[in-house]
């Protein structure tokens, strides 16, 4: 089992894990969660490929959402209809930023990031350079 950082948009951190994310693996990720997440503005935790989510699993899980929501980072999770990991997710009502590809997830990080951008100059006009 593994979570990595995988290449993706610059402003969008790619998780994905592989394999089990139960009580031997999480403690390992816990361990580089600082890395993991530093620099993010936006994660993006695929669980595609998990065969096996424990109640540790789900706490790592809620615990990213948790650490996301607290910087201010948008945060989705990949876990299509009919994998292992999103079967547990339902049961335990954890669905609200489950997404069912990675593309649905980083245009739905993508818009929030949007969304919460500042606005700045006259709308639909060009912007003067700063003197």
């Amino acid at each position: 089992m593994s979570v990595d950082a995988i290449g993706g948009p610059a402003d969008i951190r790619m998780l994905v894990a592989v394999g089990e994310l139960d009580i031997v693996v999480v403690p390992r990720v816990l361990e580089r969660f600082t890395a993991l997440l530093a620099g993010a503005t936006a994660v993006v935790l695929d669980v595609s490929a998990v065969t096996f989510l424990d109640s540790s699993g789900l706490r790592l899980v809620d615990r990213l959402a948790r650490e996301c929501g607290g910087r201010g980072a948008p945060f989705r999770v990949v876990a299509p209809p009919g994998c292992a990991s999103r079967r547990v997710l339902e049961i335990v009502e954890m669905t609200a930023s489950v997404m069912d590809d990675r593309l649905a997830a980083e245009s739905a990080v993508r818009a929030e990031l949007s969304a919460r951008a500042p606005r700045g100059g006259v709308s639909g006009g060009p912007r003067s350079p700063a003197a």
